[in-house]
């Protein structure tokens, strides 16, 4: 349906200075500036946002219609307990499994009735730690046992090479990206990790500013060691936490898409937005179950307008299973259903950026990114890529 060209003749424009000039009358002599939010020392976040902040109002993130994988982490050490779970999680929505592999010969225990093509499948733990390419292989060995091809097969690596203490095996990863890249398309085998970072709000941009960077370290380790920069971004994803903060997530996600545009950019790389793999932090719950239960629902919808492409909801007794009345799977269903709620019945999945042209969400976006530009830059020392 097209609007009438007159829709807004009785809506005048208002500029910034005019409602300034009414809020200040309101408060009846209280200072605007008492409004403010000083979220750090060296960030202060206006709460009244207007058009004219920005002339011109900056483009949405993306075009397309925003996509997310239902994630659920499966951690039980019992590979045949880890599979029950799995298949549970399958039946009741999940679209994505991520595994703890303690040992390669779990593998084939753990997939056990699963369709590896039609979900993602990611892997973590001590396997991975140790030999991420053989993971793909056997991997790959399960598939042809069921005569799917690995191209077909979806997900990620747990791979953080730079988070470990010992060095980096750069020839090895290498590899490990040529295979991947060559073998297994759809799986990304590189993961920076930046939750063990996230401290919350006050440090936002600490935040953004260390995960650029780690990001970037493996851009220019990998390229002084003849790794191609294009090749090894195409492999990343980047692991994130988010808090109960909900307009402070949505707009620390956003800039670190943008953020990392202008990294791709530096290196002379095609532009494309990071994939973003989101989880909750585990201290933005409480005893309080309950609380829990309904924190989840603003946490995951931060997460999704923030840009994640795989979400894993926290169950809302996580770590506090002695108080829970209800057993595991129920928990577990809710976190699932909460993404469902999202999906289904709220339509996110049907839109487009869909907090873009919000004046505060806009304004907080571009605020964050430019103070972790500014960091990062001045740590890199006026970064320029190659």
């Amino acid at each position: 349906m097209s609007l009438p060209e007159d829709f807004f003749a009785d809506f005048p424009p208002v500029s910034k200075a005019e409602w300034l000039e009414r809020i200040a009358k309101d408060l009846k002599g209280k200072a605007v500036e008492d409004l403010y939010w000083q979220l750090s020392d060296e960030l202060r976040i206006d709460p009244f946002a207007h058009p004219d902040d920005q002339p011109q109002p900056p483009l949405p993130l993306s075009e397309e219609v925003h996509h997310w994988s239902i994630n659920e982490d499966v951690e039980q050490a019992n590979p045949q307990a880890a599979n029950q779970q799995a298949l549970e999680a399958l039946a009741f929505g999940a679209e994505s499994i991520s595994f703890t592999l303690l040992d390669l010969g779990q593998l084939s225990t753990l997939t056990e009735n699963i369709y590896l093509d039609y979900i993602e499948l990611n892997f973590s733990g001590q396997a991975v730690d140790a030999a991420p390419a053989a993971v793909l292989h056997n991997l790959g060995e399960e598939a042809q046992r069921r005569a799917i091809p690995t191209n077909r097969l979806r997900g990620a690596l747990y791979y953080d090479p730079l988070a470990r203490s010992r060095p980096v095996d750069w020839r090895y990863l290498s590899d490990l990206v040529a295979y991947a890249r060559e073998a297994f398309p759809g799986y990304r085998v590189l993961s920076v990790n930046g939750g063990s970072t996230y401290v919350g709000p006050a440090q936002v941009v600490q935040e953004l500013t260390r995960l650029l960077q780690r990001g970037n370290e493996y851009l220019r380790q990998g390229a002084e060691r003849g790794i191609d920069p294009a090749a090894l971004a195409a492999q990343m994803q980047f692991c994130l936490e988010v808090g109960k903060s909900y307009y402070v997530e949505i707009a620390r996600l956003r800039a670190f898409c943008l953020l990392w545009l202008n990294i791709l950019q530096a290196w002379r790389i095609p532009l494309e937005y990071p994939v973003l793999d989101v989880r909750f932090a585990p201290a933005a719950y409480t005893e309080e179950l309950y609380t829990n239960m309904i924190r989840a629902t603003t946490m995951a919808m931060s997460a999704v307008l923030g840009g994640a492409r795989r979400l894993t909801v926290l169950p809302y007794d996580a770590g506090r299973e002695h108080l829970a009345k209800s057993p595991q799977t129920f928990s577990r269903r809710i976190a699932r259903n909460v993404q469902h709620l999202l999906k289904l019945e709220s339509g996110f999945a049907e839109l487009t950026d869909p907090v873009a042209g919000s004046y505060f969400l806009e304004k907080l976006t571009a605020q964050l990114a430019t103070h972790a530009w500014k960091a990062f830059s001045q740590a890199e020392g006026s970064f320029s890529g190659m």
